[in-house]
């Protein structure tokens, strides 16, 4: 008898389902979740009699089992949603990627003010096993928070706390500075940089890092070079005009992220001025679905990593740790590509 008839011949259970495959339960549960100890050709083997023999475990029964609820929560600011220029449709694509893969659940937790109150509540009503939190300040409280209340955590990002946490983060310090210190070989010394808000670690790093290329070559950066501002096609473009319009205008701008730079290339065609021979822009964060660096004329220099990629990582570090496969804190800096495109130009000398 088939191992698929023997199965269709019992309740479909865990029990006979091993009993068919000649494994253990335990290998049969590992494998339906993909764990990575679990050999592929075994996990194939058991997922496609479990599909099909019907089987689908018993949420219940797994969670008195394993001790866990096998759900991730994502806490996140309810306007997130709401942005229409936003990278965290890519980053939830990541992390559901990720989750699907290991048999997990993801719980969406956004919130509007009292972001402390839903992590307490997380905690307490042990709803999930662990938490992802995004957009870490340069000295952010949740960190020893999360700690207190021994819920697993993994940030996107990082931040300046002295506990130990878990992250993914894209390496913003060396790209900004790669991306300075191109402008500054190619004549730039008069940069406008587009930053973020200055209360996130990642715009502080950002600008930290446009100083350091400039005092690495025994040069002062312009005591008003750097604006911070929301990442908005908008605020590119109202940043660009309203810098337009010094008695010494940039020769080149640096985008916190390409929704900026796009506004930049509105601006600077408002004024009729070319991209890369009259002024330079370049940008980090490329890789956004939607707004690409490539859909721009003339292509937009960039660096970028996988905004999607970072999300599966962090996924995946949370789903380790929860099963405690990681017993001490990961983290992760993942690194950037840097493409030059026409968009950066010789700087032209001061009339």
């Amino acid at each position: 008898m088939t191992e698929s008839k023997r199965l269709h011949n019992d309740a479909a259970d865990l029990k006979s389902l091993a009993l068919a495959l000649g494994l253990s339960q335990s290998t049969i549960s590992r494998a339906l979740r993909a764990h990575p100890g679990i050999p592929e050709a075994t996990r194939r083997r058991v997922v496609a009699a479990a599909d099909a023999a019907g089987y689908r475990p018993n949420a219940r029964a797994r969670s008195l089992a394993t001790g866990r609820t096998e759900t991730i929560g994502l806490v996140f600011p309810l306007q997130r949603l709401q942005l229409p220029e936003t990278n965290f449709v890519d980053v939830l694509a990541g992390i559901s990627t990720a989750v699907t893969a290991r048999n997990y659940n993801l719980l969406l937790s956004p919130f509007e003010d009292d972001e402390a109150g839903v992590l307490r509540k997380l905690a307490s009503s042990k709803s999930v096993d662990g938490v992802i939190i995004t957009r870490p300040l340069v000295r952010d409280p949740r960190i020893a928070l999360l700690n207190a209340l021994r819920l697993p955590f993994v940030v996107h990002g990082r931040t300046e706390a002295q506990e130990p946490f878990s992250f993914v983060d894209t390496d913003n310090d060396n790209a900004f500075e790669r991306l300075t210190n191109l402008l500054l070989d190619y004549g730039h010394r008069h940069i406008v940089v587009i930053n973020g808000l200055a209360q996130f670690r990642y715009v502080a790093a950002r600008a930290a890092a446009f100083e350091r290329a400039f005092a690495a070559r025994g040069l002062a950066a312009p005591l008003d070079a750097i604006e911070f501002v929301s990442m908005t096609e908008a605020t590119g473009y109202e940043t660009a005009m309203r810098r337009l319009a010094d008695p010494e205008p940039p020769t080149a701008f640096l985008c916190g992220s390409v929704f900026q730079a796009r506004g930049v290339y509105r601006a600077l065609a408002q004024h009729g001025l070319a991209v890369g021979r009259d002024i330079s822009v370049a940008c980090h964060d490329d890789g956004v679905r939607g707004c690409s660096a490539m859909d721009l004329s003339p292509p937009l220099t960039a660096t970028a990593t996988s905004i999607r990629g970072a999300g599966e990582e962090i996924a995946l570090i949370l789903i380790d740790l929860i099963e405690r496969k990681a017993t001490a804190p990961v983290q992760k800096i993942l690194p950037f590509e840097l493409v030059l495109r026409n968009s950066v130009g010789l700087a032209k000398p001061s009339a």
